[in-house]
């Protein structure tokens, strides 16, 4: 199927890109319009972000996969040229002129064919020019090498269900959404690539993703074993939690551990950033208890996992009483303050 496709000549992402200056090209000295060669060889050079993000993305080991949506069919005029879609893809529709948001749900239901089974038609690190087979339409997928699910279903602001691809680094999540570039491109005028445009057709192409990011979070576990209980009242147990990354503090908190016999009880601190730092310091070890094991523990979030640390109590051959109470107070913006009494493991 060939689709006729003058005057627009790029999709959201080379149109992003393009209007930021990431292409680097130089015009035909006279301001005319070339020919396009179709036969011409192409490559495309994909950064996966910005330089805000580049040293962090550089631990993400993000792979680019291409697949050919369409090929380029010149036109009659020799200075435009057409897609004729791929198999697979040949109910895709183009409009005369696609904004921007018709370009990303042309580029979503590319994503759904290509990613259902698909293989790229080229593969190759992000930053690095990819040999590409013939011009056309290409898909443009951004993931995490050393990721076997990289495939997610978000909800887009409109509600609807989008696919998005992901790499993770040590600390962060990026999510790429699919784009569409089209081989040869050309330079952009007040921001819009059109093939009116004066100029050379752009042959070796870069483009810089747009990714959004996330800190990756861990679960901190504090294990306490009590050797013997030796009270009527419950033994509370206090910890003092502070949690810190790149220098700023993240967490702090106090989280208490209740018995009212001997054993082993844990709390779990959920959600606390990856790699951060953390100190646990057991600051009330009970009235006729005493702390048997060191009474400050360190340890690092891991990603997606949970990180423990252990501290045991054993009986101080007293007989006096005691009791600890922990307020929490947190501000609703109907009633104003408010206390809770924290109970065990809160």
């Amino acid at each position: 199927m060939k689709k006729k496709w003058k005057g627009w000549l790029a999709g959201p992402l080379a149109a992003f890109v393009l209007a930021a200056g990431v292409v680097a090209a130089t015009p035909a000295m006279d301001g005319k319009a070339q020919a396009v060669d179709i036969g011409k060889a192409c490559t495309l050079t994909v950064a996966p972000g910005g330089a805000d993000f580049s040293e962090d993305l550089a631990k993400a080991h993000v792979v680019v996969d291409l697949y050919k949506v369409a090929d380029a069919i010149p036109d009659s005029d020799g200075d435009t040229y057409s897609y004729g879609f791929a198999a697979g893809y040949t109910e895709l529709k183009v409009s005369d002129k696609p904004d921007n948001a018709q370009w990303q749900r042309l580029a979503q239901q590319a994503a759904r064919i290509a990613l259902n089974g698909g293989t790229p038609d080229v593969s190759g690190d992000a930053g690095s020019a990819l040999s590409i087979p013939g011009c056309g339409l290409y898909l443009v997928v951004a993931r995490g090498a050393d990721i076997t699910d990289y495939i997610k279903e978000v909800t887009g602001a409109d509600g609807e269900k989008e696919l998005v691809t992901i790499a993770r680094s040590g600390e962060y999540t990026y999510t790429f959404a699919p784009s569409l570039v089209s081989l040869p491109s050309k330079e952009a005028v007040d921001g819009e690539i059109n093939t009116a445009n004066p100029g050379d057709w752009l042959y070796d192409v870069s483009v810089t993703l747009k990714p959004e990011r996330d800190v990756r979070y861990g679960d901190l576990e504090i294990v306490k074993t009590l050797q013997s209980y030796e009270t009527d009242d419950p033994a509370t147990f206090v910890f003092q939690v502070e949690a810190v990354l790149n220098g700023q503090n993240v967490y702090s908190n106090v989280v208490t551990i209740s018995f009212t016999e001997a054993g082993q009880k844990s709390v779990v601190i959920e959600d606390l950033p990856v790699g951060a730092e953390v100190t646990v310091k057991e600051v009330y070890t009970g009235a006729v208890y005493t702390v048997v094991t060191a009474d400050t523990q360190t340890a690092v979030i891991p990603a997606n996992d949970v990180v423990s640390v252990a501290f045991t109590n054993g009986y101080d051959n007293t007989d006096r009483d005691g009791g600890v109470v922990i307020n929490q107070f947190d501000y609703n913006a109907d009633s104003g303050w408010g206390w809770t009494k924290v109970t065990d493991g809160e």
